[in-house]
């Protein structure tokens, strides 16, 4: 198997270990059994559990870095809003196992520490651009603080859904159930701040989502 094909096979055993059992109970031992290789062939690839880590959170930061480069100053839909929340949803739900076990990661890696830092500031940034985009298009109406503390409470719930949905709806995850709850969760939180029409079609979207684990 060529050199490459065997960091992936690391990295995609390693995503769906993680995924499924939660990182502190999956061993480098596990992860090399599971893609049938020797634990040296893994230690060749990657020194430590850790480094697999970061790895993973590379490739996912490099997928969801385009779904918060929400500029400042442009006009937001709730059309927009909706597609950002549905592909952030879905693609932490590939990734959940960094959200899962976020604490005891960011503690025991400081490289990730700092990293999950800068992407929450930056996320929260995109927030409040969001918020900004939909209140200078003239459909949300709200006050400066109304407006600050909502964009942290969609950062809180797009942060710790995963524990949440973990603990509401063991088996979620992994059927789509629970993205798809989060997503009308955080619609239904900005959806009271819009004028008509366009917070009937919100809510509208929202209760379609709900539909479709009905």
């Amino acid at each position: 198997m060529a050199r490459r094909d065997t960091r992936e096979l690391i990295l995609g055993t390693s995503l769906e270990l993680f995924n499924e059992f939660g990182e502190p109970n999956v061993t480098t031992n596990h992860i090399a059994d599971e893609a049938d290789i020797s634990p040296g062939n893994l230690y060749y690839h990657f020194r430590a559990k850790d480094d697999i880590v970061i790895e993973l959170f590379k490739r996912f930061l490099g997928r969801f870095q385009p779904l918060i480069d929400i500029p400042e100053n442009v006009l937001f839909s709730t059309e927009d809003l909706w597609f950002q929340l549905h592909l952030s949803f879905e693609l932490k739900g590939e990734y959940r196992f960094l959200y899962r076990n976020l604490a005891d990661l960011t503690s025991r890696i400081p490289d990730l520490d700092r990293a999950m830092r800068a992407l929450l500031a930056r996320e929260h940034q995109a927030a409040l651009n969001s918020l900004n985009g939909m209140e200078q298009a003239g459909i949300l109406q709200i006050s400066a603080p109304e407006k600050d503390l909502l964009a942290e409470s969609l950062l809180l719930a797009l942060t710790y859904w995963i524990p949440f949905a973990e603990q509401q709806a063991p088996g979620g995850l992994e059927d789509g159930e629970s993205q798809i709850t989060a997503v009308a969760r955080v619609l239904m939180m900005v959806a009271p701040h819009l004028r008509e029409p366009e917070r009937e079609q919100l809510t509208s979207i929202a209760f379609q989502y709900l539909d479709k684990i009905a």
